[in-house]
Parts: C-alpha cells; structure tokens; sequence
C-alpha cells in the first residue's frame, strides 16, 4: 500500500481524492482537466484511466464519470486514476477531433511535448499520468459525425507478450468484434510501445444523444476489467470477441443526401449496397456498396454530406 500523488492531488491508502492537472505553460487555467485517484485500501494493480480526449465523444465522459463515482476505495486492491474530461477546450468549444486552442487532435499528439503548443503539453501531462498505471483505458465513442455501437482497439506494439495482455483487457468489453491498431506515437495507445503497459481503447456512443445503452457499455467493461485486475472481487465474464483484421473507411464522391440502408454492428456481404448519395430531388447519385464481407462498425449521423466525408466503416471478417 503507498499513497499516491499527481501534482497537488494527493490520496493516502482507502482514500479518493479530487483534483486538477497541471498542463505546463502559459494557458487558460480552466483548460487542465480534472482527475479523481481512487487508492484501495490494499496493495494491488493501478488502472489509469482517460475520457474525453476527444472531447466530443460524450458517452465516454458520461462513463468515466459515472465509474469514478461508483467505486469504494475501502473495498479495492489497487487503484484507479481518472480523467473524465481530457480535453476540455474541446469539449467546450465542440469542434470535430480537433483542440480549439491550436488545431491539434489529441489523440494524434502522444508523448507530447513539455514545451510544445497547449495540445503537444496536454499530452505530455497526460502521459506522466498513464505512466503510473500497470494497465491503461482510453474511452472514446463517435465524434461529432459519428455513432458507434461498441467495439474496442487493442494496442499492437510488436510485443506478444503485450499484445495478447491488450487483447485480455479488450474481451472483458461485451463486443462482437476487436482490433488492433498499431501502438505508434501519436495515439493514447502508445503508451504500450513507449511505456510498456497494455492499453485499450473502448468506442462506444454517438454525441446526440448520449445513450444509456452506450454509457453502459463503458461502465460494465471497466468494472470487468477491475475484476480481471482484482482491484475488486467478483467473477470475470470473457467475451469471445473476433479480431477483425481491417478497417475499411468509405467515403461520398458527391454533395447531397446520405441515405444509410444498414444498422450498426449489421453484417454485409461484399458488394451488398450499404447506402445512397441523392440529389436534392431524391435523384440518386452513387449507391455505396461494401468492398468485402465485413461488420458496420461505425455510421455517418449527418444527413446532410460533403464529397469526399466519410459515410461509413466496415470492419472486415
């Protein structure tokens, strides 16, 4: 058992502590994001946890949220280290991936920089923070555009040892299907190629409105992946999840109208229609069709669509 500090927020054994993290440098103040650290009572694995480092992708704020709260450190070997809110001028602002402050995508920015642009330092005290943990989480869900049903991103760093560790981590999420992106830097998920932890990213949730049914899918699999850790008691239930091995992205060749004519987490045969592009009078333009069998991973909300924006993804089996 030993305390745990991050900055100023200091929690001894069977406490749960509030704070702020101090992002480097000259900015607004209210721009570093709050954490909750949860030390168990007794000895065991640290889980260091992040939500909204695309600050648009509620669900998995609402869930981070929503877990810290729910955990007694009085009953928990080992610890938990929250941040629900990782980026919080986009979260804000609600610009699409991107930090209002410098343009930058978060989640393209890992390690960071110390005395970088505001995103480069935000990732930097981000990762000073996943370097504590023995496993690591990163909550997304659909962006602005998006809507996701569930699946999660194992981290893929040329270890097999680490890998199959993320791969453990993601069967703990009820999810038909998995992948693995490679842990380069740039994503969250580097943190297993430059820091030697398995991490995961769970996605889950569309923006408008924020689902119970996807909040739930974040809880339910953090609090699995407690269990897996044996931060807490209670059964393991593993899910029998594919590793689907490719993600295809299909675009709009034209302005108009996206009309979907699948249902998330639908299977497709290859060359099955999986929507149209109209005109304004209905007219249609293009009839998308998938380009391999494969699962509807994620779908465009907007029906409104610009040539060459994204209207589906296919995850291939």
């Amino acid at each position: 058992m030993h305390t745990i500090r991050v900055g100023d927020t200091v929690a001894a054994p069977g406490e749960k502590k509030r704070g702020t993290l101090q992002v480097p440098g000259n900015h607004d103040p209210d721009y570093n994001p709050k954490i909750i650290i949860v030390n168990g009572a007794k000895a065991g694995k640290t889980l260091v946890i992040t939500g909204g480092v695309h600050g648009t992708e509620f669900a998995s704020i609402e869930a981070v949220t929503r877990f810290a709260n729910m955990l007694d450190p009085t009953e928990m070997s080992g610890s938990v280290i929250a941040i629900p809110v990782a980026n919080v001028p986009q979260f804000r602002e609600r610009t699409q991936f991107v930090c209002p402050v410098d343009g930058l995508n978060l989640n393209d920015s890992f390690p960071g920089k110390k005395d970088g642009s505001f995103t480069e330092r935000l990732a930097y005290a981000l990762f000073d923070v996943i370097c504590l943990g023995e496993a690591y989480i990163d909550c997304h869900g659909g962006d602005i555009n998006e809507d996701i049903l569930g699946f999660v991103v194992a981290a893929d760093s040329g270890n097999p040892a680490l890998n199959n560790a993320s791969l453990e981590l993601a069967q703990c999420y009820n999810t038909g299907f998995i992948h693995y992106f490679p842990a380069e830097p740039g994503l969250s998920i580097s943190a297993q190629k430059l820091l030697g932890i398995p991490s995961i990213m769970p996605e889950a949730g569309t923006p408008f409105p924020v689902t119970e049914e996807s909040v739930l899918f974040h809880v339910e699999g953090l609090m699995n992946v407690l269990r897996y850790l044996e931060i807490i008691e209670g059964e393991v239930v593993r899910y029998q999840s594919f590793v689907s091995p490719e993600r295809i992205k299909l675009y709009s060749s034209h302005d108009g109208v996206w009309e979907s004519y699948v249902e998330l987490n639908q299977r497709v045969e290859k060359d099955e229609p999986v929507g149209a592009v109209k005109n304004p009078f209905g007219d249609v333009l293009e009839v998308v069709k998938a380009p391999e069998r494969g699962i509807i991973g994620m779908k465009r909300c907007y029906y409104s669509v610009k040539n060459g924006e994204m209207l589906v993804v296919l995850s291939t089996f």
